[in-house]
């Protein structure tokens, strides 16, 4: 739990919105396609344990975005929001042996909802229909308030618990994970050009491209980590090298 008050305060908000929102999903729920929903939740969450430590940001980042896109874009409401926040939750649990930061999956759980909420209305709204007739052009509209409710918040509540610029741990989060989302939102869309109807066999069509991406980036990772390791050995070298 984070020290800070007004992170706390912040914290609550987000979870009490969240869940409100999962609430209401729930009272108008319908039937379901069953095992589209199985094999979507599935998948998400195996692809949410393909995590990648972002460098110098607390938390993660996974690839199961475009599952949950397509979710927003082409299933109901409450299934959308379990395959978005039960992969969330999956990708919380630690990896190693240690203790389950149960704040922080609440407060990923809440802000995943409040997204896939927010791209729900975004991509279903009749203004935007009318302006742009296309399905994957609305998704990548959608897509990127999708980017802007998740991780505003989170900048926002790392920079209370750290007593950091919001602004500025915003501007990392973008430049790190912005090709990640333009690349699923990119997939997502694609999904829905060449799919009629949204089956069970999309998810797993779509794991391979995902599984390349999370392989690609951790690569682009480890060099970036190498690349600094370097230069800071090299400084420290100069610097004994120059009191001698």
């Amino acid at each position: 739990m984070p020290r800070s008050t007004s992170a706390r305060v912040f914290i609550a908000l987000i979870v009490i919105s969240g869940l409100c929102v999962l609430g209401d999903a729930i009272l108008s729920a319908h039937s379901i396609y069953v095992l589209r929903f199985v094999v979507f939740l599935v998948v998400a969450c195996i692809a949410a344990r393909l995590r990648l430590k972002l460098p110098g940001l607390t938390g993660s980042m996974s690839v199961n975005l475009p599952f949950i896109l397509v979710a927003a874009a082409e299933m109901s409401s409450l299934e959308a929001l379990a395959i978005g926040c039960l992969s969330t939750v999956v990708q919380c649990i630690p990896s190693r042996p240690k203790k389950f930061n149960a704040t922080q999956a609440l407060f990923n759980f809440s802000n995943m909802a409040l997204a896939v909420a927010a791209t729900r209305l975004v991509f279903e709204s009749t203004w935007l229909s009318s302006a742009v007739s296309g399905a994957p052009l609305r998704l990548a509209a959608a897509g990127a308030v999708f980017f802007l409710v998740n991780s505003v918040p989170v900048a926002i509540v790392i920079s209370l618990s750290e007593a950091i610029n919001a602004l500025q741990t915003w501007r990392g989060i973008f430049q790190l994970s912005f090709p990640y989302f333009l690349a699923s939102a990119g997939i997502a869309g694609l999904v829905l050009t060449v799919s009629t109807r949204i089956g069970w066999q999309v998810p797993v069509a779509v794991m391979p491209l995902m599984l390349g991406i999370f392989l690609s980036y951790r690569r682009l990772l480890a060099i970036g980590k190498a690349a600094v390791a370097s230069t800071d050995s090299n400084a420290a070298s100069a610097v004994m090298r120059a009191k001698v």
